[in-house]
């Protein structure tokens, strides 16, 4: 769609948290427990306005909007979604966290529950999905595209020489450090400074590569430094020793963040439910139609329905496998379409309709209905 042909059609119901937040609308995840379940209203406040500006309401912001909900991307099958295995993951540590240790197994218990919550924050502060998920949000609310890999521009290249030329092997993936530079930046210019603040405040990538790097010692519940030390906040010094307190903290602080995003980022998925069965006039130029999809409640993908009979779908199953047809992902990570043939001898409705034809619109899967170009633009049922 054309920057200067935007069309607010989204209206009625706001398709997720308003701008002034409805945070007494957050529910408590009860499978959250003392102390990080204190913490997810908190940070749950502080993600709350990613999640609905009252500019989505345009329709092409809208698109990206839904676009960064599903993660669309290329197609692939079922078994192929980390953040699927990440969530089974915590879960599964966090159960064995919960559970008493028999004592002829576990000489300390206490030590091994401090050693899974270890791993789980490691594990957590890599996850790709939610700094991909929080730098897509900033970029809708600084007025930029949904991206498939945001930060593809902080990639490095490795290289080595062939010949006399120098050819790229790979790209180094850029560390969580890198990524959360760049969540600052775009916080701060969206005037959302709290969301980058947040997540500075729950990585420490001392203890991160002190645990993935086996540099450490689990005492007395308590962490030894072996290569590096920290400054403790709790102290106000600089010390190679984290006490158990400062531990119970910072994994608190963290769990509360990420399970914040992870509730608001699924309720976001079901507040969308308003637009089920309902078509939604897209593109003013070529006169194209969205719709979106659903399993129940939930978000799973679009279709486009464009007047010369061409049909372009995304659809993201609830068990992570993806399909696409006739949608083109531009080198930047936006989503375009293959929208058919457009005709020089166009209609004055559209140039995908030759002058003198009708415009025909897909009919919509399993059903003989097709949309249409409302006279007044705005959502409609068949």
């Amino acid at each position: 769609m054309a920057d200067d042909e935007r069309s607010d059609v989204c209206e009625g119901k706001t398709a997720g948290y308003s701008s002034t937040g409805d945070r007494d609308l957050i529910e408590m995840d009860s499978t959250y427990t003392n102390p990080a379940q204190t913490r997810v209203k908190h940070y749950a406040e502080i993600l709350n306005p990613l999640f609905w500006h009252d500019d989505f309401y345009a329709i092409d912001l809208f698109f990206e909007y839904v676009c960064t909900l599903l993660r669309a991307s290329g197609v692939k099958d079922t078994g192929w979604e980390s953040y699927y295995e990440s969530l089974a993951f915590l879960t599964d540590f966090k159960a064995l966290g919960e559970i008493e240790l028999p004592a002829q197994k576990f000489a300390d218990p206490e030590q091994t529950r401090t050693r899974l919550a270890l791993i789980s924050y490691c594990h957590v502060t890599e996850m790709n999905l939610p700094y991909e998920l929080l730098a897509n949000l900033l970029r809708l609310r600084n007025g930029k595209k949904y991206a498939m890999h945001p930060f593809a521009h902080l990639r490095t290249p490795i290289t080595r020489k062939k010949n006399g030329i120098k050819a790229i092997l790979k790209w180094k993936e850029p560390s969580p450090e890198k990524k959360i530079q760049e969540i600052e930046s775009l916080s701060e210019s969206a005037g959302l400074s709290d969301v980058g603040k947040a997540l500075r405040g729950i990585y420490d990538p001392v203890i991160r590569n002190a645990v993935y790097h086996s540099d450490y010692v689990v005492h007395r519940g308590g962490l030894r430094l072996l290569l590096e030390s920290r400054f403790s906040q709790r102290l106000r010094v600089i010390t190679p020793e984290v006490e158990l307190e400062d531990l119970v903290q910072l994994t608190a602080e963290a769990f509360g963040f990420y399970s914040a995003l992870e509730i608001l980022y699924k309720r976001a998925c079901t507040l969308l439910v308003d637009y089920k069965n309902k078509f939604l006039p897209f593109d003013q130029y070529h006169k194209g139609v969205l719709e979106l999809t659903f399993e129940g409640e939930v978000l799973t993908g679009f279709r486009t329905y464009w007047p010369n009979h061409t049909l372009c779908t995304y659809h993201r199953s609830v068990e992570g496998s993806c399909d696409a047809i006739n949608l083109h992902f531009n080198t930047d990570g936006s989503i375009n379409f293959f929208i058919g043939e457009l005709f020089k001898n166009r209609s004055p409705f559209s140039p995908c309709v030759e002058i003198g034809k009708e415009p025909v619109y897909p009919t919509v899967p399993e059903s003989s209905k097709r949309p249409y170009w409302p006279e007044v633009l705005k959502a409609y049922q068949l």
